[in-house]
C-alpha cells in the first residue's frame, strides 16, 4: 500500500473549523437557535470541549472517497492512515493521510488530465521568496509512477477535484452532516464529564424556558 494526502482545507480558519465551532454552540443554545442559554454555560464549555478533528477526519475522508467517485468518475480506495496537525499554523495547516493501492494510483493517474496535473505541479512546486520546494515543478523530473510519494499522488488527488470545476466541493462533501447532526454529536461525546453537565444544565434551562410559552 502506498500513502498518500487527500485536498483538505485544514481546521484553521476554514469551513471544518466553523461546523465544529457550530456544533459546540448548538449544544447550549436556547429555544431559539440564536443565542446560548447563558453565556457563562457557553464560555465555561470550551474549556471542557474535546478533540473531535481525528474522528472528523476519518468521516472526511469516506465521504471524500464518495465525492471523488461520483464527481470525478474515479472509484478507488482510500483507508485512513493519520491525521498531522502543526504546531503553528504559520505556514502550513492540517493534513490528512490515507493510504492506497498500487492499482489505485494507476487509476487517479489514468483519470486525470495530464496538462492540468502538469499545472498544478508548477503552480504548488515552483520555488518564490519565502517558499523553497523540495520537489521539481515538473513531471519529468518525478520519474516512474511507482516512485512518487505521498504528496507527489496527493497532488494527482487535486488536479482531479479542479477537473471537477466543482467549486465548492469541501462544502459539498459535508453539507448533510449539519441535518443529521453527526459533527453535534461528535463533539458532544468528546467532551469530558464537566462539559457533559453543562449541556446537561443548558437543556435544562431551554426546557425551563419554553414552558412559559405552552
Amino acid at each position: 500500500m502506498r500513502e498518500t494526502t487527500i485536498p483538505f482545507s485544514g481546521f484553521y480558519n476554514s469551513i471544518h473549523s466553523e461546523e465544529i465551532d457550530r456544533a459546540a454552540e448548538s449544544l447550549v443554545t436556547d429555544s431559539s437557535g440564536c443565542r446560548p442559554v447563558s453565556d457563562r454555560i457557553a464560555n465555561d464549555l470550551w474549556l471542557h470541549t474535546g478533540d473531535v478533528s481525528a474522528e472528523y477526519a476519518r468521516r472526511y475522508l469516506a465521504e471524500f472517497q464518495t465525492w471523488l467517485a461520483a464527481n470525478c468518475d474515479v472509484d478507488v480506495k482510500l483507508h485512513y492512515a493519520a491525521l498531522s496537525s502543526p504546531k503553528y499554523y504559520n505556514f502550513t495547516t492540517d493534513r490528512i493521510f490515507a493510504k492506497i493501492s498500487d492499482a489505485g494510483v494507476r487509476k487517479l493517474f489514468r483519470a486525470v488530465d495530464k496538462a492540468l496535473l502538469d499545472k498544478v505541479m508548477k503552480d504548488s512546486f515552483t520555488s518564490y521568496d519565502g517558499f523553497c520546494s523540495s520537489y521539481e515543478p515538473n513531471r519529468a523530473a518525478w520519474g516512474k509512477l511507482e516512485d512518487w510519494d505521498h504528496n507527489q499522488i496527493g497532488t494527482i488527488l487535486c488536479a482531479l477535484v479542479l477537473q471537477s470545476g466543482r467549486t465548492d466541493w469541501e462544502y459539498e462533501i459535508i453539507e448533510d452532516w449539519s441535518g443529521k447532526g453527526l459533527v453535534d454529536n461528535w463533539v458532544y461525546y468528546a467532551l469530558d464529564p464537566e462539559g457533559k453537565r453543562l449541556v446537561k444544565l443548558a437543556s435544562y434551562l431551554r426546557e425551563r424556558e419554553e414552558r412559559k410559552y405552552r
